[in-house]
């Protein structure tokens, strides 16, 4: 008899971190996966905001393979601290407080130091570096842990790299009207466009004067955060920055990031209705509606429907735990990162009866045949090349930070064209009509 592939696997509910999260094949090629390279992503898309980065050679070169060199366009310093052997041993926290010092001469406003494996394996003390030289300099300091086998890939750098933004901050006397819009993408291009939620738009024509917490944020914006009236959270990455800053400057935070029914979506618009004293009526009328009717639908249509959900899906537990709402039954899930808020979504599959195994997809041509053989009705999430037989939901990603009314009606549709023809339709334009 054939062992079953998905065997060596945890199933959802036993899992309580990454370390429960196995390989779904031995076929691993973990180098791409780095999570160093998006810390520096989003550190150089934060004007004024300068980072050390502490590694071995190998962790420096890739860095300048995929990142800028060590001057930004507005004079921050994007340094990195080569270890040498002795420091490999008895650690390197001389040399990275003397380089800190240099920064803090050169101009360095703010600065964030990056950990990379060997510091993370030698256990190099941040914090006592940050208490013991930070009084002396001008500079504001912060640091993240980025040691790639405690930190599976680019999700769970990216909000630790969030959360660490927070610690720049300081307590602001509150501005009513004002908002953050959190919105930070760890693989966002430099001077391409960034496609918002509808909600942006409604904001503004209220008078909301909104913060935009993404890709191209100054170091000044981010330091004055704290004076806005509310967070509105749009990707899981800024969950922990806004859960930080409710704790430290008791600012609400607005979860659109995990509400994906109508019923999650309703909730969350009338609490951003209630903390900044606005109606948001006359906006989302034909999204919602639609958005209701695919939802009647889908309790009729998807009970019973199996899927596996591969890389490439934002909040992939989450969507799972909406996706139960309807019966759908999860027959593995691929989880890069399992996030804080993961655990009560798992709990709300395992009482609707789904407890899937998952698993990290990291040689897809090759997990691919696996998948196959679980003959699933659809699939989510990236795949090389069609196969045969395999109803495919790809480019999942393209609703990153696409919330509300419009992300349910897009993720819905997308179910179904591909349930009924084996592709995808169009891809969804929030600023254009309602898909009939």
């Amino acid at each position: 008899m054939a062992k079953d592939p998905l065997s060596h696997l945890s199933r959802l509910s036993a899992v309580r971190s990454d370390k429960n999260i196995k390989f779904l094949t031995p076929a691993v090629y973990s180098g791409g996966w780095c999570p160093m390279r998006v810390v520096c992503n989003i550190c150089e898309g934060i004007e004024g905001l300068s980072y050390l980065m502490v590694g071995m050679p190998e962790c420096t070169t890739h860095s300048r393979g995929v990142n800028s060199g060590p001057v930004g366009e507005k004079g921050e310093l994007y340094w990195l601290y080569v270890l040498d052997e002795k420091e490999v041993i008895f650690g390197a926290r001389n040399g990275v407080i003397d380089a800190l010092r240099k920064m803090d001469a050169e101009g360095a406003r703010a600065i964030m130091m990056i950990a990379t494996c060997v510091t993370d394996l030698i256990g190099e003390d941040f914090d006592s570096i940050i208490a013991e030289v930070g009084p002396e300099l001008s500079a504001k300091l912060s640091y993240v842990t980025m040691g790639q086998f405690k930190n599976f890939a680019s999700p769970i750098g990216t909000w630790k790299t969030a959360q660490a933004l927070g610690d720049f901050m300081e307590r602001k006397d509150t501005v009513s009207g004002t908002a953050n819009l959190m919105f930070i993408e760890p693989r966002h291009q430099a001077n391409s466009p960034i496609e918002y939620p509808l909600i942006v738009g409604a904001l503004e024509r209220r008078g909301i004067k909104l913060r935009k917490m993404a890709s191209g944020l100054t170091l000044d914006e981010l330091m004055d955060a704290p004076s806005a009236a509310l967070n509105v959270v749009t990707t899981a990455y800024t969950q922990p920055l806004a859960a930080k800053m409710q704790q430290k400057f008791g600012i609400p935070y607005a979860p659109l990031h995990n509400s994906f029914s109508v019923e999650q979506v309703d909730r969350s618009y009338r609490m951003i209705e209630d903390i900044l004293g606005i109606d948001l009526s006359g906006e989302y009328e034909l999204w919602r509606k639609k958005a209701v009717e695919l939802e009647e639908r889908a309790r009729k249509e998807l009970r019973g429907i199996r899927y596996v959900m591969m890389t490439g899906v934002d909040m992939p537990v989450a969507l799972a735990a909406y996706l139960a709402e309807f019966g759908m039954q999860p027959l593995l899930i691929d989880v890069q990162d399992f996030h804080q808020e993961d655990a009560g979504y798992a709990a709300i599959l395992k009482e609707k009866g789904f407890d899937p195994p998952v698993c990290h997809i990291m040689h897809r041509d090759h997990d691919i045949l696996i998948i196959r053989d679980l003959h699933p009705d659809i699939c989510f999430g990236y795949i090389s090349e069609p196969m045969e037989g395999l109803k495919v939901a790809e480019e999942m990603g393209d609703f990153f930070g696409i919330t509300g009314y419009e992300r349910t009606v897009g993720i819905l549709s997308r179910i179904f064209d591909v349930l009924e023809t084996g592709k995808m339709g169009e891809r969804l334009d929030i600023y254009g009509p309602v898909p009939l």
